[in-house]
């Protein structure tokens, strides 16, 4: 694309009205100025500046007039200089960003966070856009400097964005204002321009609390996240295990519930503290499948036979499910599914003639039977 000179731009559907003399295309690159945009939207020309060059000249722009201008700017076919002005105008052209919170201290390493950048990266891909990558703080503060914001923020190269994590509202508010629409990943928010997209967590622990009873287990252990962790992901789960034993009748032993972080070491030393119990639980629920790996890998070393001394159940669908020996019965979180809607509805949300309402929507999970449990 060549870019004309500042405050200048070409008329590309005058263009194609008009010969298709290159002098002529050279002349109407010259038509549009800042003076007829501030003319046709019936705004001054330095409110028309500070829009386009994204600079604070002490004129204050309402998301009204915003809109007006951009609307005037695309009708005319204007194209700014500056690329953060090109992408808020036409944010179809912007990348597509997912922003993780840094509460995954594993980064891509996370099986989950992994599935999800995998599918996020594969939607799109198949739309002909790049995926950027960035973390941001859940507890900060990004109403103030622009500074601390992650860079594709920023710089505002980024028009269309996955959010992971613990959600930080000052953030969103801030895509909200600019107009860029957000897909929530495994949160709720209540916010203009933002999608939430849910896998059932509650069920999912419900499913695999269910499962294990059915098979006459009434002493279970579980392995959870860290303790007070505020992702939501593990609010949802530790929730639907108290769903699923109300539902069922049984309570779970407090020093049967172990934290961690999930991870496959926490999964080895998870086995080992319940083994020490008085009376240990025949069977244990994970809530991922990394950290059942690990408890399997645990009892295997102290020659407990899965699922014949001790049933496993996991969450998640990871790899690792797949992995174990014997392979692990799980209850699959549909992420591929979840992330790919998030990406396909990007442009549904940029269509929208106003901000579109905060909307949710909810993915089924599955419980998916393999080798590792076994009947009491």
């Amino acid at each position: 694309m060549n870019l004309p000179i500042e405050g200048e731009s070409p008329r590309g559907d005058q263009a194609s009205d008009q010969n298709r003399d290159p002098r002529r295309v050279a002349d109407l690159q010259k038509t549009i100025t800042m003076a007829q945009i501030a003319k046709a939207a019936g705004v001054s020309q330095g409110a028309i500046s500070s829009l386009l060059n994204d600079r604070d000249y002490g004129i204050r722009v309402s998301e009204k007039t915003r809109d007006k201008v951009f609307k005037v700017c695309r009708e005319m076919g204007y194209i700014p200089n500056d690329l953060r002005a090109v992408v808020r105008m036409y944010p179809e052209l912007g990348d597509y960003c997912l922003l993780l919170s840094n509460e995954f201290t594993a980064g891509l390493r996370d099986p989950r966070v992994s599935r999800i950048a995998g599918a996020a990266l594969e939607a799109t891909r198949a739309l002909s856009h790049s995926l950027t990558i960035a973390c941001y703080n859940p507890t900060a503060d990004y109403s103030g400097d622009l500074e601390p914001l992650p860079n594709p923020v920023r710089a505002g190269v980024a028009s269309k964005y996955l959010v992971l994590g613990t959600p930080n509202l000052s953030l969103l508010q801030l895509l909200s204002k600019r107009g860029c629409p957000v897909v929530c990943l495994e949160s709720e928010v209540r916010m203009l321009n933002v999608l939430s997209l849910l896998p059932d967590y509650h069920m999912a622990a419900k499913l695999a609390i269910e499962h294990l009873y059915a098979l006459g287990h009434r002493h279970v252990g579980i392995v959870s996240g860290p303790f007070g962790a505020s992702e939501p992901h593990i609010i949802d789960l530790n929730h639907g295990v108290r769903l699923g034993c109300d539902q069922v009748g049984i309570s779970i032993d407090a020093q049967n519930i172990i934290y961690g972080d999930l991870s496959f070491d926490a999964g080895i030393h998870a086995f080992e503290a319940l083994m020490e119990r008085a009376h240990p639980p025949s069977a244990i629920f994970c809530m991922s499948d990394t950290v059942a790996a690990g408890v399997i890998a645990a009892a295997q070393s102290r020659s407990r036979k899965v699922p014949e001394d001790i049933s496993v159940i996991g969450c998640g669908g990871d790899e690792a499910a797949h992995l174990t020996w014997p392979s692990l019965t799980t209850v699959k979180i549909p992420v591929e599914e979840m992330t790919a809607r998030g990406v396909h509805a990007m442009d549904q949300l940029l269509n929208k003639v106003s901000a579109p309402e905060p909307k949710t929507e909810r993915f089924g999970v599955e419980l998916i039977e393999r080798k590792s449990c076994a009947p009491r």
